[in-house]
């Protein structure tokens, strides 16, 4: 099988490619990167607190695969899905595949993450659209949406804007560099005029583009004014949105870099210490998988055959969006001020200063929450443990050391397991900008705080965790969100 798309879906989107990255760009610059939610009633997208018309076209799963939304139950029926239904109609009249199976498989592409990446800006030239915003949804799950709201200005030439996506659309995909370039003179109203090596188009202004190519790549780009000089299109302003509804109200705080880099160190570690705990009950305090009992009195965690020492660490109101700190958890809340460098003054950080956290702020409310107890439990040498929404640090010393040799309970398998759920937790927090340190800081510390030799040898793509002749590897995209963890035999070893 091939490692592209189909020739039909090529041919259909190979002259939008350039222009769609220009548009992309100006997109990115006026609505920048921040917190993500939808809303499929309207249906709209809110970006760093920008809300904007959108349509849901697709989702992509860790197993490599694509949804269209048209295809997918939980969309289907929405009008949100009413774009990804133009393109399912698109691909019967065309005859392209990719848009009319409800389920693309992108295995077969060297890194299929990069291929739904790719899918988004396809559809985003097919439809006309103004943008295009992906979500991070259930684990590491991802939502695509294309912008159409006409707040979004179509993007007019500047010089370096230009240049870049020129180059860009006729490198993305793999095919004669011509095709976007023609496709970015007309969505221009240019009619360009063709020569050995190069295409030369005079934009409305006067402004001259000049665009060589060799095969499949665009070797350089000049942009002039109708003298030679300087272009007009250089020294125009920059665009601006036109009448976007602003919405303070959306969800817009970050989780704090500081308190993020402790939980990236914590978070798998945390999740295998709640599971060693898990595995003591079972073995000497006769859990059979109903949950304990809160005794306040005692301040222990009931099971039928004895209990866990414990205090209280907070409680999430889940469904009105708020979580608040426990009384009396200030010892816990100042070792985790200590362990991101804040030091105990710091004290005006919202997430730790015990009042109400208003949740809605942020986009994966339930992770906030479930991020800082489980973080800060583990700072203070604790087990993180949840009876619904009320959170726990079961402080029993029979539980230190439980886990603390090679990886405790469940051996390799479990680490893998360990890994994979304290990114899941993470997946929704972190930020582009710091993605790869995050998750592969998760990996190492893991490794390293339950014995496991860290080996580098397959950087970038994994990291590996050494036990004899057994690793686990930790796979990474290329924008770090940890893809896959595996255990088994070291490379090359033999049993």
């Amino acid at each position: 099988m091939t490692a592209s798309y189909s020739e039909q879906l090529l041919a259909l989107a190979r002259p939008h490619l350039a222009w769609v990255c220009e548009q992309l760009d100006l997109f990115d610059s006026l609505v920048p990167a921040g917190v993500v939610s939808f809303d499929r009633s309207e249906p709209s997208v809110t970006r760093s607190g920008i809300t904007l018309r959108a349509h849901v076209i697709g989702t992509y799963a860790l197993d490599g695969t694509w949804m269209w939304a048209w295809a997918n139950e939980s969309y289907r029926d929405d009008v949100i899905a009413v774009r990804a239904r133009e393109l399912r109609e698109l691909g019967e009249r065309a005859g392209v595949p990719e848009l009319t199976e409800p389920m693309p498989d992108l295995n077969h592409f060297p890194d299929p993450r990069l291929a739904a990446d790719h899918l988004l800006l396809m559809c985003m030239g097919l439809l006309d659209a103004r943008g295009g915003v992906i979500c991070a949804v259930n684990e590491r799950g991802r939502l695509f949406m294309v912008v159409d709201d006409p707040a979004v200005p179509r993007a007019e030439p500047r010089p370096a804007r230009l240049t870049t996506a020129l180059r860009d659309g006729a490198a993305l995909l793999p095919g004669p560099a011509l095709e976007p370039v023609r496709g970015w003179f007309a969505r221009h109203g240019a009619d360009p005029v063709y020569g050995p090596g190069r295409v030369e188009g005079v934009l409305g202004g006067g402004d001259r583009v000049v665009v060589f190519l060799d095969g499949e790549v665009v070797t350089g780009v000049e942009v002039t004014g109708p003298d030679g000089g300087t272009p007009g299109c250089g020294t125009a302003g920059e665009q601006e949105l036109e009448g976007a509804r602003l919405s303070p109200d959306a969800p817009h705080r970050t989780f704090p870099r500081p308190l993020l880099a402790v939980a990236g160190r914590e978070m798998a570690f945390s999740v295998l210490r709640t599971r060693a705990m898990v595995q003591y009950a079972d073995d000497h305090l006769g859990f059979s998988g109903r949950p304990p009992v809160w005794d306040e009195r005692a301040g222990e965690l009931r099971f039928p055959g004895g209990g866990l020492k414990a205090r209280r660490l907070g409680y999430c109101g889940a469904e009105e969006g708020w979580f608040r700190w426990a009384p009396g958890t200030e010892d816990i809340r100042d070792r985790f001020r200590e362990a991101a460098g804040l030091g105990p003054g710091a004290g005006d950080l919202p997430e730790l200063s015990g009042e109400r956290l208003d949740l809605t702020a942020y986009g994966p409310r339930e992770a906030v929450a479930v991020t800082l107890a489980r973080t800060a439990a583990t700072v203070a040498g604790h087990t993180f443990t949840s009876l619904g929404n009320h959170f726990f640090a079961v402080t029993d010393e029979r539980l230190a050391g439980e886990c603390l040799t090679g990886t405790g309970a469940g051996g390799l398998d479990g680490a893998a397991t360990d890994i994979r759920n304290g990114a899941s937790w993470l997946h929704g927090l972190v930020e582009q900008e710091t993605r790869d340190e995050t998750m592969r800081s998760l990996a190492r510390s893991y490794f390293e705080r339950t014995g496991l030799q860290v080996w580098h040898y397959g950087q970038p793509d994994f990291l590996s965790g050494v036990r004899g002749l057994y690793e686990v590897r930790v796979y990474f995209a290329p924008d770090g969100t940890i893809t896959e963890v595996t255990p088994g035999m070291v490379m090359g070893a033999t049993g």
